[in-house]
């Protein structure tokens, strides 16, 4: 029956598990801090008019009604809101932000996901450069050495080039929609029958290859550069072989590939996308890109913007643990004897202040702990 007290898709945490999520919290925002990022924080509800036109994926909001009537939801993402922020606030651009905080998704009944998930992530709101693709990969790698033991594959992709390659073939929009929804979720036959309506099209070769379109970046590149594809994915493609020639340089032993066959993280992304995933657990670690238009959905004006949100749950999963927490040695001791024991606790290491009542819990409490006991009130401190 206490069992049902959880909300579903929640979990609680406690002992070793929580204490690496937070060691790996306070290691993420160190390295946030060292990277001259300024920390935001924004709340936990938020108007669903922040949300509503950016509604993705297999999940559903949770929301609730204010004394007003007004549909409030707990944040499903961490980018709008501080999209929203920064257009209520007229903050002076650019700006480097950084967050860690939770996030709620209602995810489909048995996906095995959780409905509650902590992230941590990095806005650079109004740069226009590359550079800012580049500093959030520089932080993912990074980041991922530090962490994690497991090698990490970054996966880099574009937002627009499927749209823009389908828009090339025809200007029905309900057909681009069908083709793109097939190539994305890899239902090949359905793929298969909807481009079949442009046999004749050059680029039907290109079509027929599409699906497998992710891998080796000079394996994709080659098949690229051998496709007549439109002009307008040409700076999409110049792009990602410039990034890939920047990774070669500056970080030679990170994994990457490329990915032009699957759906970018997010809808509101526009450019260059990234994803980071290790072999040994499920999802992505990290994904991010670039997502020039977001703003123009609060304020009149628009800025260029790159985003990265890391999934702290899922690094915690495949952290290294720290040190056990269960103690060596346990200090029993009386209230009026509280200095000795602080400052015997200072000098032992593996230690823990014992607060039971008395000396036979304390015992108990040793026992339960595999812990030597020390009591002061029999003065063995040096035992």
């Amino acid at each position: 029956m206490l069992n049902k007290l959880l909300p579903l898709g929640t979990r609680d945490e406690f002992g070793q598990r929580a204490a690496t999520k937070q060691q790996l919290i306070s290691v993420i925002q160190a390295h946030f801090k060292q990277r001259g990022l300024a920390t935001i924080a924004t709340p936990l509800l938020e108007n669903q008019a922040v949300f509503a036109p950016y509604q993705i994926g297999n999940y559903q909001y949770y929301r609730l009604l204010d004394t007003e009537g007004q549909t409030l939801v707990l944040r499903p993402d961490m980018t709008l809101p501080i999209a929203r922020f920064l257009s209520a606030t007229k903050v002076p651009l650019p700006q480097k932000f950084s967050y860690v905080g939770d996030i709620f998704r209602v995810s489909r009944r048995l996906s095995g996901s959780y409905n509650q998930m902590t992230q941590a992530g990095v806005e650079l709101i109004g740069y226009p450069s590359l550079k800012a693709e580049l500093e959030c990969l520089m932080i993912a790698n990074q980041l991922s050495a530090e962490l994690i033991d497991d090698a990490v594959e970054i996966e880099l992709g574009d937002a627009q080039f499927a749209q823009q390659v389908v828009a090339s073939l025809t200007n029905d929009q309900a057909q681009q929609a069908a083709i793109k929804q097939a190539l994305f979720n890899k239902q090949i036959p359905q793929y298969i029958a909807l481009i079949e309506a442009f046999e004749h099209n050059p680029l039907m070769v290109f079509l027929k290859k599409w699906p497998r379109l992710f891998g080796q970046p000079a394996v994709i590149f080659e098949q690229l550069r051998t496709a007549p594809l439109p002009a307008s994915v040409q700076p999409a493609i110049k792009r990602l072989q410039t990034v890939v020639a920047w990774m070669a340089q500056t970080m030679p032993n990170q994994a990457v590939s490329v990915d032009l066959s699957s759906q970018a993280p997010q809808k509101y992304y526009t450019g260059l996308t990234f994803r980071g995933y290790s072999q040994a657990g499920a999802g992505y670690l990290f994904s991010g890109g670039r997502y020039d238009q977001l703003l123009a959905n609060f304020q009149a004006k628009s800025e260029p913007a790159v985003g990265m949100g890391l999934d702290v749950d899922l690094l915690t999963a495949l952290a290294s643990s720290p040190e056990p927490l269960t103690p060596q040695q346990l200090i029993y001791f009386e209230p009026a004897q509280w200095p000795q024991a602080e400052a015997l606790l200072a000098r032992t290491a593996q230690a823990q202040l014992s607060l039971a009542p008395d000396k036979q819990a304390a015992r108990v409490e040793a026992r339960q702990l595999g812990a030597t006991l020390i009591d002061l009130t029999e003065g063995d401190e040096n035992e």
